[in-house]
Order: structure tokens, then sequence, then C-alpha cells
């Protein structure tokens, strides 16, 4: 999910998790929050996201430049997200 908002103060990954856990039940949280930084979103003529080039970019932190953040359930929080939980993701091996 792509965070639209601009956000004036640091993301923090243990009072989000807090706030998705009080307010969504456990299929709605999401497993990834990417926060674009320096840049705006872009639309179509119709005003709808552009969302080719996020799926492009998919979750692989190589190639995203903005934060990407991960919900780990054991750790009961949000944790930025790194080569090796991308990995894992890709051969199934943590399960979402």
């Amino acid at each position: 999910a792509a965070a639209g908002r601009l956000l004036k103060t640091e993301f923090n990954g243990e009072s989000t998790y807090r706030h998705v856990k009080t307010h969504l039940p456990k299929y709605a949280r999401p497993r990834f929050i990417r926060i674009k930084i320096n840049h705006a979103i872009e639309f179509t003529a119709t005003f709808k996201y552009r969302k080719v080039h996020l799926m492009e970019e998919s979750l692989n932190p190589a190639v995203i430049k903005d934060r990407l953040c991960f919900l780990d359930d054991r750790e009961n929080l949000y944790v930025p997200m790194t080569r090796a939980i991308y990995n894992s993701v890709k051969n199934h091996n943590l399960k979402l």
C-alpha cells in the first residue's frame, strides 16, 4: 500500500502496529507500508493513482527508493524491509 500522506514526523513502526492492531481485524492489516519520499504520487488524467510503476518495482528493496516497512508479527511492529525479508517472501518461506 502506498502511503499518500506527507509525513511531518518520523514513521514509528511500534505505534503504527498498535494502531493497526487496535482498529483492524487481523485479515485487514496491511503487511507492507510504503512511504513515498520527496516526490508526489502520480495520477492519470482521470485522477486515478498510477500503479503500474509501483507494481513493476514490487517489494524489492534494491529497486525501491521509498521507505518500505513489513508487518513483523513476531516482533509486534513494522520493521524496515530488508533483502532477507524480501527473499523470504519471494521464496514463500515467510507466511503472509
